[in-house]
């Protein structure tokens, strides 16, 4: 069934636009929102969607061929079988190019260097199919197609099977220029059926003609069947005669008589570029190429059956060949005729453009041809007209202003700068898009050019160091960023010893792809109630002091304890670390030493004046915590950056939870240990116990609690 543009499948595929259909399926571009990438998406038409055991077939054989990877095969990257919504299609790989169809009709033949090289290709992807048992049943150009860097890729398999086992005819009637014998007769075929229909498509490369035509499908359907192996030389004597020999050898009417695998078809390929004559080939060469094979009763009941089911009706179709022989004399005339007339044309262009060098003026000719070579534009009075859609106007996109009015320039077309927009794809500066429509000799084409990426990279998950260049990313530049391009954001702030304010501290994800909202948490400075601990290693007890007492905090018990290598009355450890962030008025204890042959005793720290506690009056009750958290681990994964993290009280006072904030968020370095130290804890009155907890504040989980006792000031 169709889709809408705009319309998102299962939740993941958001499709941009249509890019075809076949006889079985659409074709859409579309964008895979989890993956962030650009694909190609077949969906296939409903009234195959009603048949269960074509589904389980295509399914099946979709499948495996999702399991081909080579570089000359359109990845299949997801088979969706939808039954409520009856959607069943495929997501692959979208290559951005041609058909080699399309290909053929714009060069009108390929040279023989050129026709190998794509062939070569072609059955490279073929063979990796066939090592993997995937026969495709379905080889001719409409099925492959031409990158813009020349890579060719050949698509569709699984599909061909599916519609092959669902119906002979459909197969018959869809590709009959295409069709091996064996399938013609019982829809039968295994690997040479690929190689002879490959071998009908390297005929049409070298020739710009299907091997085989008619003005019925049946009628292609018995020349396949009866008619000699046509021989390229004859229309294009300048041709390899190598390739005529391979080309006959592909299209034998018996498939014991062909390349009877793939690899023995690609290495007379390779060998055909240094010995064009194929003096190799000698004694290999097939003794009936031009001889008509007289068809069996078996098969000329196949035939007749294949007949009756044609479009034409049975009355037609029984009537094929007396209508053929009836007819002959008059298709002799015709072609007299036409030939004549072509004599006739012929002579009135030679003899207009004779006219023509002799004047100035430009006589617009239009043409709808898929390519214009140089020698179609001989004069100046040629305007060409240029489908917008498959044409050569489309090698402008990626290029630069400059690299795309040199591509043009004898087309005499302007190239101007209409607007811009942000693109992935294409580096700033580069042409991303034109309108569709068809273009003349000196007319102006306005562009759509790159203004850069649109997606936003602030860090790479895989290395910590590109940490750096996100914290020194400013808010309001990245605000601006964020609005040219239209990407919702949340900001969150939050303290930060070490980001300065207005600078980023962290994203919820690498980049800004994807349909997760943003947040973006920013630095607000340090927090004006934390101080850093300073590392008092050495200080004499009454410095220690008198320091803790000028930032504010409040030096704690004094344990005195021998020590043979530090002086007596110098610090040797404390509570809190040297450079740790506490909270103003916490506790740090101190270890001083007594000495070599000193006493160990501890000083317990005085009573704090009622003007820093609380006071004789005061009915709350108070707890304390001194502890470790360490902030992940070097072994841990993820365990580098940094990480935002908050410390709060949580009580229940008569079965209701209440929460108080001890530390708003802050961010730390992850690996590092975080000191945990409130002296005191102004918690509910009444209410004996509580838990401090910290907590991931990016994402509200709990890294550690410890139960905390309370108990009445005083």
């Amino acid at each position: 069934m169709m889709v809408r543009e705009g319309q998102v499948l299962d939740d993941r595929y958001s499709i941009t636009s249509l890019i075809g259909q076949g006889g079985m399926s659409y074709v859409y571009r579309a964008t895979d929102t989890k993956m962030g990438r650009e694909v190609a998406i077949k969906v296939l038409k409903e009234e195959y969607c009603e048949d269960k055991e074509f589904i389980r077939k295509f399914q099946n054989e979709a499948q495996a061929a999702a399991k081909l990877n080579h570089p000359n095969i359109v990845g299949v990257y997801d088979i969706i079988d939808n039954h409520k919504d009856k959607l069943h299609y495929i997501v692959m790989e979208l290559v951005e190019g041609i058909t080699l169809k399309s290909y053929i009709q714009r060069k009108g033949r390929m040279d023989s260097k050129e026709a190998i090289a794509i062939a070569l290709q072609v059955v490279g992807g073929i063979e990796q199919a066939h090592k993997n048992g995937i026969v495709h049943r379905d080889i001719k150009p409409q099925n492959m197609i031409v990158s813009g860097d020349g890579t060719v890729k050949v698509a569709d398999f699984g599909i061909a099977r599916a519609a092959t086992q669902q119906t002979v005819n459909t197969t018959v009637m869809g590709s009959v220029h295409y069709i091996s014998p064996e399938q013609a007769r019982s829809g039968q075929a295994d690997e040479r059926s690929d190689i002879y229909s490959f071998g009908c498509t390297l005929y049409e490369m070298l020739t710009g003609k299907v091997p085989y035509d008619g003005s019925t499908s049946v009628a292609v359907v018995f020349a396949h069947l009866e008619n000699p192996v046509p021989k390229v030389s004859k229309l294009v004597p300048d041709v390899y005669p190598v390739l005529d020999i391979i080309v006959s050898k592909c299209m034998q009417k018996l498939p014991e008589k062909r390349y009877q695998h793939v690899d023995e078809l690609s290495r007379d390929l390779q060998k055909a570029i240094k010995d064009p004559s194929g003096s190799f080939m000698k004694g290999r060469i097939p003794e009936d190429l031009g001889e008509t094979r007289v068809l069996s009763q078996e098969e000329l009941s196949d035939i007749k059956a294949l007949q009756k089911s044609s479009e034409a009706g049975d009355s037609e179709v029984q009537d094929e060949h007396k209508f053929i022989n009836d007819r002959t004399l008059m298709i002799y005339r015709m072609i007299v005729i036409a030939c004549g007339i072509c004599i006739l044309i012929i002579i009135l262009i030679i003899a207009r453009n004779m006219i023509s060098f002799f004047r100035e003026a430009h006589a617009p000719l239009e043409t709808s041809t898929a390519a214009v070579t140089e020698e179609s534009v001989e004069t100046s009075e040629v305007n060409i007209t240029i489908s917008a859609l498959e044409t050569h106007l489309q090698s402008i996109i990626g290029l630069s202003i400059e690299d795309a009015r040199e591509a043009l320039r004898e087309y005499n077309i302007n190239i101007v700068v209409e607007k811009e927009a942000y693109s992935d794809k294409y580096n700033e500066g580069l042409i991303i898009s034109y309108p569709d429509g068809s273009y003349s000799v000196g007319d102006t084409i306005g562009v759509t050019v790159s203004k850069g990426e649109f997606t936003i990279v602030f860090y790479d998950k895989n290395d910590p160091a590109t940490l750096d260049a996100l914290h020194s990313m400013n808010i309001q530049d990245l605000k601006k960023e964020l609005s040219d391009r239209d990407i919702e954001y949340n900001i969150v702030e939050a303290f930060s010893d070490t980001i300065p304010a207005g600078y980023i501290i962290s994203t919820n994800k690498p980049d800004s792809s994807g349909l997760d909202p943003l947040e973006i948490y920013v630095s607000k400075g340090p927090d004006a109630n934390m101080v850093t601990v300073p590392d008092l290693t050495g200080y004499s007890e009454a410095d220690a002091v008198t320091t803790l007492s000028l930032l504010d905090l409040v030096p704690g018990d004094i344990t005195y304890i021998p020590d043979a290598e530090k002086e007596e009355g110098k610090v040797i450890d404390q509570s809190v670390k040297g450079g740790t962030p506490a909270q103003k008025k916490s506790t740090v204890n101190l270890t001083v030493s007594s000495g070599p042959n000193g006493e160990s005793s501890v000083k317990t720290a005085e009573v704090q004046n009622p003007t820093n506690g609380a006071s004789s009056g005061d009915s709350s009750w108070y707890g304390s915590v001194n502890t470790v958290v360490p902030l992940g681990g070097a072994s841990e994964p993820g365990a580098s950056g940094t990480t935002l993290v908050s410390i709060r009280l949580r009580q229940d006072v008569n079965g209701e939870e209440r929460y108080k904030t001890l530390q708003g968020a802050r961010s730390y370095e992850v690996g590092t240990e975080l000191q945990v130290v409130f002296p005191k804890i102004k918690g509910e009155a009444g209410v004996p116990v509580g838990t401090v907890e910290v907590v991931d504040a990016a994402t509200d989980t709990v890294i550690a609690s410890f139960v905390c006792n309370f108990a009445p000031a005083g």
